[in-house]
Parts: C-alpha cells; sequence; structure tokens
C-alpha cells in the first residue's frame, strides 16, 4: 500500500512538472530577458554620461520592447521611464510627462499600490513639474512618492531622506522656506543616523540648508552651515577635492550677493586655484568660476576686468568642448548683458544672436533656454527702440515658455511683464495692460501674496493703469505693493 502510494505522488509530481513546465512560454520569456537587457543597456550609457548615446538607445529599447511584449508590459514601461528621464534632461517637458505618465499607468494596473517602481515613477513627474514651476501639479505627486517610500521602507530610509529633499527642495523655490526647512532637517536627521553626521552625504542635506537660508538673505545665517559643508568634505574629501572648490563658491556667492564684493574675490579664487591643481588650467570646470569672478567684477564696475574673465571663460570651453555647445552660449550671455550695461548694444546684439544659434541647433528650438536668450535679445531691441523686432522676439519667448513650462511658470510671468513693458514704451497701454495682470495672476499662485515679485508686478500694472487715466485703481494697487515692500524689511 505504502509503495502504491509512493507511486502515485510520483506521478501526480510529474504531472505538475510537465504542466508547469508548459505554462511558461520560452519565447516570452527570451523576450522579457532581452527587453530587460537593451533597458539595462541604457541605464549603463546614462552611468557612463553619454547622454547622446543613450537617448537613441532608449527610443531603440522602446521601440523593440513594444514590438515585442506588447504596451503595457512592465519592461516597457521601465523603457517609458528611461525614455522620460532622457526628455526631461533634454528640457523636453510635454514629451516627458507623456511618457512618464504612460509609465505610471502601466505600473498602476500591474503592480500594488504601494510598490517601489510606482514611488519612482510619481517621484519623476513630481520633479519634472518642480522645474516646470507647475507646483500645484508636483507637490501631490512627490507626497505620494514620499508616503509610498515611508510605508514600505520605513521613515528612517535614505530613500526617504532623497524624497524629503525633493520637497524641500521645491518649497525653497517656492519661497515656502519654513517648509523647506523643516523637510530638510528631517531628511538630516536620517542621513546622519544612517551615516553620521560628518559624512558626505550629511554635507549634501547641510548644503541644502544652507541655499535655504541664502536665498531668504539670512547670509549670517546661511554662512555656518557652509562652513559645516567646507569641514566635512575638506575631512572627507581632502582639501583638493572638487566638491570643497564647489562649496567655496557657494560662499563666494553668499559673499557676492552680500555685497561684501572683496571676501567674494577670495573664495573665488580658492576655488579657482583647487580647480586649476585637481583638473587643469583648461577644464570647462576652470572656465565656470571665471565666469562668476566676471560677472563679480562686473558688479564691482571693474568692465575691463569682467570683460577678460568673461572671455578667457568663453576660450576655454571653446577649446575644451566646441565653440556651439551650450556653456559657451551661457557665457555669451553673459558678456551681451554686460555690453548691455556699458551701451555697446551692437556688440550684445551679435553675441545674443550667436548664442540664439547655439540653443537653437543644440536643443529642441521650442527649449526655455530658447526662450531666454530670444527675451534677452528683445530688450537689447526694446533699448534700441527697434520695437518691431523687439514684439516679435518676446512674443515668440513667451510662447516657447507657455509651451514647455506651462501657463502657470514664474518665467512665463516675466516674458509676459517684457511683453508688457515693450507695449508701454510704445504708449500702447490698453494692449499692455491685459499681460501685466497674468503676470501678476502668476507670481500670486507661484509664490506666496506678500512676495517682493508680486510687489514688482502690483507697481507695474499700477504705472500701467496711471497712464490709462485710472488714478484710483493705480493708488490701490501701490498700496498694497508697499505694505509688501514694508513686510519684506521687517
Amino acid at each position: 500500500m505504502k509503495n502504491a502510494t509512493q507511486f502515485t505522488l510520483s506521478i501526480a509530481g510529474l504531472v505538475c512538472l510537465f504542466v508547469s513546465l508548459h505554462l511558461v512560454d520560452p519565447a516570452k520569456a527570451d523576450a522579457e530577458s532581452d527587453a530587460a537587457t537593451r533597458n539595462r543597456q541604457v541605464s549603463e550609457l546614462v552611468a557612463a554620461g553619454d547622454l547622446a548615446a543613450a537617448f537613441t538607445r532608449a527610443e531603440e529599447a522602446l521601440a523593440k520592447n513594444e514590438a515585442a511584449l506588447g504596451p503595457d508590459h512592465l519592461e516597457v514601461a521601465n523603457s517609458l521611464y528611461q525614455l522620460g528621464q532622457l526628455n526631461q534632461r533634454r528640457g523636453r517637458y510635454v514629451e516627458s510627462e507623456a511618457l512618464h505618465k504612460r509609465a505610471l499607468k502601466i505600473r498602476d494596473a500591474k503592480l500594488a499600490p504601494d510598490d517601489l517602481a510606482i514611488a519612482k515613477s510619481v517621484m519623476a513627474l513630481g520633479v519634472m513639474h518642480r522645474n516646470r514651476g507647475w507646483y500645484s501639479h508636483a507637490d501631490p505627486y512627490l507626497k505620494r512618492g514620499l508616503e509610498i517610500r515611508e510605508k514600505v521602507l520605513g521613515p528612517k530610509h535614505p530613500d526617504v531622506a532623497a524624497s524629503l529633499m525633493e520637497l524641500a527642495r521645491m518649497y525653497r523655490t517656492q519661497d515656502r522656506f519654513s517648509e523647506a526647512v523643516q523637510f530638510t532637517r528631517r531628511a538630516l536627521e536620517i542621513v546622519e543616523a544612517e551615516y553620521g553626521s560628518q559624512s558626505a552625504a550629511a554635507g549634501d542635506v547641510l548644503n541644502e540648508l544652507a541655499l535655504n537660508f541664502h536665498n531668504q538673505h539670512r547670509y549670517d545665517e546661511a554662512l555656518p552651515y557652509y562652513t559645516r559643508v567646507l569641514a566635512i568634505r575638506d575631512k572627507v574629501l581632502g582639501g583638493k577635492n572638487i566638491s570643497v572648490a564647489r562649496t567655496l563658491s557657494g560662499m563666494a556667492m553668499l559673499f557676492h550677493n552680500k555685497g561684501d564684493l572683496r571676501q567674494a574675490e577670495d573664495y573665488y579664487l580658492r576655488s579657482l586655484a583647487i580647480k586649476r591643481e585637481v583638473l587643469g588650467r583648461n577644464h570647462p570646470d576652470v572656465a565656470v568660476t571665471l565666469r562668476n569672478l566676471g560677472l563679480m567684477f562686473a558688479d564691482k564696475g571693474e568692465f575691463e576686468n569682467a570683460e577678460e574673465y568673461l572671455g578667457r571663460a568663453i576660450k576655454i570651453q571653446e577649446a575644451a568642448i566646441g565653440p556651439t555647445k551650450t556653456s559657451v552660449a551661457g557665457i555669451l550671455s553673459n558678456l551681451a548683458e554686460l555690453y548691455v550695461r556699458q551701451g555697446r548694444s551692437e556688440e550684445a546684439e551679435k553675441l545674443l544672436i550667436r548664442a540664439l544659434a547655439i540653443w537653437e541647433a543644440a536643443l529642441d528650438p521650442q527649449h526655455p533656454a530658447v526662450a531666454r536668450t530670444l527675451s534677452s535679445l528683445a530688450l537689447v531691441y526694446l533699448g534700441q527702440e527697434r520695437f518691431a523686432e523687439a514684439e516679435k522676439h518676446q512674443l515668440r519667448s513667451t510662447q516657447i515658455l507657455e509651451r514647455a513650462m506651462g501657463p502657470q511658470n514664474p518665467d512665463l510671468a516675466t516674458a509676459l511683464r517684457n511683453l508688457a513693458v515693450i507695449y508701454s514704451k510704445q504708449d500702447r497701454f490698453e494692449q499692455a495692460e491685459p499681460y501685466y495682470r497674468r503676470a501678476l495672476a502668476i507670481r500670486e499662485q507661484a509664490f506666496h501674496p506678500d512676495h517682493v515679485l508680486v510687489a514688482d508686478s502690483l507697481e507695474n500694472l499700477a504705472d500701467n493703469l496711471a497712464n490709462m487715466g485710472k488714478q484710483e485703481d493705480a493708488r490701490v494697487l501701490r498700496t498694497r505693493a508697499e505694505q509688501i515692500r514694508a513686510k519684506s524689511t521687517q
């Protein structure tokens, strides 16, 4: 009887094994393995810094994975996620959003609600919306990502700290500093417990705290944090390290913003010395510090020194990475601004035209950087009273920003204000009014109602209304602007 039972069980086991083997589709398994390999290759290219090759490979991976596995497979979601991230790096936010939303839809359908892959998707969408200035859209995504990570990983996990930091950066960008500091301090507790108070990770979080106080113009409170960051990085990484040099640059910017240009120059030069020793005199990172020194000399009114440093920065970038790269375009725009301050508008125009050509060739013609250069050109033309060209360039800038960044972006508010100024300078006050009003509405939504940029918009609109003969309306707006400025100085 025992042998018969064993025989029956053996037969049953063989049947189960036979069925299970036939339930696995070898072709599908191979397709999934190939898809995973393609996605891994994209990740390796990103890690190596070859973003152009990564983008091409990601597009190929998505097409092949969809063809092999169908549009709703998790490996397809992974491909969509990767391509979404790469599009975001290129500033192609519309395309990035569509890709990330498709990835999230697949993951929501296939995975548990608190799966960490879903957290990655919503965090990516949150960061993308934050970078566009769509803070009301970003907030729920970032909070959902934080909630999932806290639930799955626990409240003290480093990935929870990373989520807290993304929210903190958004709040800092919105000037919601008390919330930004609160989230950053929570992240600091996690990182210090996990890695130690003198770790590089702790230094990174402390740097975010420094930026919070720096951006509030609370320079005396920011400086001790920068000093701690510098001490940590000096100890952990060694004094002659690029992270140390970048911390020195951050401290230099603090003194620069504070108006202590002697100290700013000293810290910029210390940063420059480290970069030159570690990277060589002709490295692009050296050019960054030369650029900052040029801007500092411009603020000192030392225009010859400013032009020399900006010119040297341009030459280094051109030699190191080529004359048609975007970092060259950025410094060309800085030099153009210097020329505008000197009344050298024709030279500024030539530099901006060259910068615009670089941006348009290197990036999508609808990229925000293209829009910002168009705005700069528009202001040059405005100064030359070439109103038709100023209007044409500013209109195009505004259209690009609205498409790329959305209708509530603070940069769009600046572009709308510039367009209104162009109309006001021509006494076209009725045409200017709706643009001033839109700029005000965007700033009121993007920032708190007592922000100084809201006061700027109120004053712009008040001046325009006064020119239209609407004195009482203008008086009400000016009173509100004065109240905001009084609060900001308290």
